[in-house]
């Protein structure tokens, strides 16, 4: 919430600013402020600051930060920064470019913005040394940059709209004005619309790193001598690129990656000359359908084609000189001339097409890739006698960091949006790498704030700048919110979100069908399950249109109110845990009623089912998870419907009668989950105990196999459209690896007392680190087995922490069943 003193500062922006235009998403503005100091400050001076829509902070030519973290009309950031190691005696200059994203339009969906921009800035302490006041007031100069526009005419960019076409020739001659305070509302309860909070998450890391490879040049120049441009740490020399001649350069980053880019080069002579940067990510055929239906192999094969989004970027020569002196974004403006694109880029090949002006020369002295992303300490780690696992690990660290900067994002490469179901998924896999839940607090937060009280339901995604409706992902939400409780026992940080959570499920409640005591399919919005093949294009069984319901649902559904339920006690909210259960329960009577054949569940109602289509390994696993079905009954439902497990004596599908089966006598297909919803099948495994996880564990890894077969660094959204090649729902191996085969769980929520199973017979050796939470953070659990003589597996678990000097119960899970509880740091056992 905003305090009074922040109230007490103005907005400010350009006064003849126009908030829309026909060719571009959005705009830029310039801000600076010049003051003199008789000495440099040796204190901190710590600067706050926000803009609607996106801010560079630039002090005596330095590039401080890039901000705010991404917000809406709920929650809008602004960054606390210390400039005074970039402040000096004499004369000083504060430059701010701002993106401003037009309000009321389809594009950069990624991105909300509140209906007018606006730019704040304030000194935390009012008054720094020497009587010095830098907050946005009238004393800012400000200028309109006309040499940026934000591309809408790209078919490969449908949600970012961030790259750029940029005419120095436009920003020769800046129009420096007085910015115009904003005047805005700030009592009677009325006030901006941006409501003000510090940052919750931490600022991201920066790293440089250099290109790996330079290839498919067609240059003038020698091969080696571009190579030596982007590969050698010093850069070289600089490249002559005659006059007239043209380039095209591909270069290939050591991996998927997000980074801030610099391209440098002397100031030329004369304007005129072009240079293009296309980002890909992965050489590949035409696509199917751009950009959503992509056909990708081998991601390094040079016989195909590297498509993207561009910038483009027209040099202004010896003309934008001074222009650049005045705007102070470099280090050395007269000499040299930078493109830096504002946002960060997505890519792991890039394209260079450089034309030179027929009118001089143009000399590139360098390239800087600055790699950004959340700064995620990852403390945990795996070691087994397969080396498969390592690579499995550190590609799932590289594909989770990718998709986290200032939320967390599906894929950074085509939309940067932080979608409830896929938040669910990044939470559980951060905790698994890191225990750390900053950012999961903030996405708990940011979901909550989207929600709809008309509707019941919070956004599928946000922040947003567009309102999209999945239903189920309200769900998900509420298993986030309980992940985290489980995780970290915070129960003033949980109890919050009760209210929303029972709004929600009072929402599925109303659409139950009094007759047949289901939810059913009847919503105006998007019921999106998975990507598959047989669900194509939208993601939904066909027997949710069919049959009018959807087993998913009403499964997803119990399933939340069951593990509510298991949570409201420890929470403070008893009284509704009984109804709760009592309500699941009622819907699992009807599903197995009316959404079953024999034993084997189908995708919506039986009485309708197509046999060839209306079965999937989906229903089958959440059958398992929402408890419709267990112990032997529910280890054959997954023997019957897993291709990994078949060959082992069962077939379901014989257990039909003729007269129950919905078409011919055939053998049952199944639908197969992507690798987002595989994580769900991993869970389902676990569940129903014996030896079902461990006979499937290694082969159920096939998939992500194939990936690295075909030279993915990051792993896929879904092998389906094959579109992003970077999406954080698909990095099961982290959780896998620490909390199932290392076999470290809270027992009881904010880990007063740890679960300890380890999978001993999936290694023959292990060693595994796997973070602890809650009341035993910051600390690592050391979990080490081998095989001894005989059949005997000497195993140790120790807890490294001072949170608990004195340990805490520990619940050891032996192979044969039985259980002991031990208190302490340091336990050893032989299995």
């Amino acid at each position: 919430m905003a305090t009074t003193s922040l109230l007490d500062t103005q907005w400010i922006w350009h006064p003849h600013w126009v908030d829309h235009a026909q060719d571009s998403a959005g705009a830029f503005v310039h801000f600076r402020k010049h003051f003199s100091l008789q000495q440099s400050p040796g204190e901190p001076i710590r600067l706050q600051i926000t803009a609607d829509t996106k801010y560079r902070l630039y002090v005596n030519r330095h590039l401080v930060h890039t901000g705010p973290v991404k917000g809406d009309e709920h929650i809008w950031f602004y960054d606390e920064t210390d400039i005074q190691p970039f402040l000096q005696s004499g004369e000083n200059t504060i430059a701010i470019h701002v993106l401003r994203l037009y309000h009321g339009t389809q594009y950069a969906t990624s991105f909300p913005r509140m209906a007018f921009p606006g730019l704040f800035v304030r000194m935390s302490d009012g008054i720094g040394p020497e009587g010095l006041r830098l907050e946005s007031d009238d004393t800012w100069l400000t200028a309109l940059d006309l040499s940026r526009k934000l591309r809408i005419d790209q078919n490969e960019d449908d949600f970012l709209h961030i790259y750029e076409v940029v005419n120095n020739d436009s920003n020769n001659h800046l129009e420096w004005v007085a910015a115009r305070c904003l005047n805005l509302p700030k009592s009677h309860g009325i006030g901006p619309p941006w409501m003000l909070s510090p940052r919750m998450v931490p600022w991201p890391k920066i790293t440089r790193v250099r290109i790996k490879d330079v290839q498919k040049i067609q240059s003038s120049l020698p091969a080696e001598a571009w190579k030596g441009l982007f590969m050698r740490s010093d850069g070289g020399p600089g490249l002559v690129l005659p006059a007239g001649s043209s380039h095209h350069i591909e270069l290939q980053a050591d991996h998927h990656l997000t980074a801030y880019l610099r391209f440098y080069f002397q100031r030329p002579r004369a304007a005129g000359s072009r240079l293009s940067i296309r980002y890909s990510e992965c050489y590949e055929d035409t696509p199917a359908s751009v950009p959503y239906l992509r056909c990708k192999g081998d991601r390094c094969d040079q016989t195909k084609q590297l498509l993207g989004p561009e910038d483009i970027y027209f040099f202004s020569g010896e003309s934008g000189a001074d222009a650049a002196v005045a705007l102070q974004y470099t280090k050395d403006p007269t000499s040299e001339e930078v493109f830096s694109p504002f946002h960060f880029r997505t890519f792991r090949f890039i394209t260079l097409s450089i034309q030179v002006s027929p009118d001089s020369e143009l000399v590139m002295t360098g390239l800087d890739v600055d790699m950004t992303h959340y700064p995620l300490e990852v403390t945990g780690a795996v070691n087994g006698t397969d080396p498969i696992y390592t690579k499995l690990w550190d590609t799932s660290i590289r594909t989770l960091t990718n998709c986290m900067h200032d939320c967390y994002e599906d894929c950074p490469f085509y939309e940067q949006l932080q979608y409830a179901m896929d938040v669910r998924s990044s939470c559980i896999f951060t905790y698994a790498a890191s225990g750390d839940d900053r950012m999961a607090r903030q996405a708990i937060i940011q979901l909550h704030s989207s929600y709809r009280a008309d509707l019941g339901l919070i956004a599928s995604r946000s922040p947003a700048s567009q309102l999209q409706i999945i239903p189920h992902f309200s769900l998900f939400w509420i298993l986030t919110v309980l992940d985290h409780f489980e995780y970290f026992g915070d129960v003033s940080f949980t109890r919050q979100f009760l209210p929303v959570a029972d709004g929600i499920l009072e929402a599925f409640n109303r659409r139950i069908n009094v007759d047949l005591g289901l939810v059913s399919s009847e919503t105006p919005f998007w019921d999106f399950v998975d990507w598959t093949n047989e669900w194509r294009p939208m993601g939904i069984p066909p027997a949710a249109s069919s049959s009018g319901y959807q087993t998913f649902t009403n499964m997803l559904f119990a399933h939340t109110m069951q593990r509510l339920s298991e949570f409201l006690v420890p929470i403070g909210r008893p009284g509704l845990a009984g109804e709760l259960k009592a309500r699941a329960e009622s819907i699992l009577t009807a599903v197995r009623q009316h959404c079953r054949v024999g034993d084997i569940f189908t995708d919506g109602l039986a009485s309708v089912a197509n046999y060839s289509e209306d079965f999937s390994q989906h229903i089958q696993i959440w059958a398992v998870l929402s408890g419709a079905v267990s112990g032997d009954t529910a280890r054959d439902l997954l023997k019957s419907c897993l291709p990994v497990l078949q060959g082992q004596g069962v077939d379901l599908s014989s257990s039909i009668l003729p007269d129950q089966r919905p078409g011919p006598a055939q053998s049952i297909k199944f639908t197969q989950p992507s690798q987002a919803m595989s994580f769900y099948l991993f869970r389902a495994l676990s569940a129903v105990e014996g030896s079902l996880y461990d006979d499937a564990f290694h082969d159920m890894w096939q998939p992500w196999r194939d990936q690295l077969s075909q030279n993915l660094t990051t792993w896929c959204e879904d092998d389906v459209t094959r579109r992003s090649d970077c999406h954080a729902w698909s990095c099961a191996p982290l959780y896998e690896l620490v909390a199932e085969v290392a076999g470290v769980k809270p027992a009881e929520p904010g880990s007063t007392s740890l679960l300890f199973k380890p999978r001993t017979r999936l290694f023959p050796h292990f060693e595994g680190r796997v973070p602890l939470t809650g009341i035993l953070a910051p600390g690592t659990a050391h979990v080490r087995w081998s095989l001894e003589g005989g059949n005997a597996i000497a195993v140790s678990l120790t807890l490294e922490t001072k949170m608990a000097p004195d340990g805490v119960p520990i619940h050891v899970m032996f192979p044969d069943g039985h259980e002991e509880v031990h208190v302490g740091l340091s336990l050893e056992f032989k299995f």
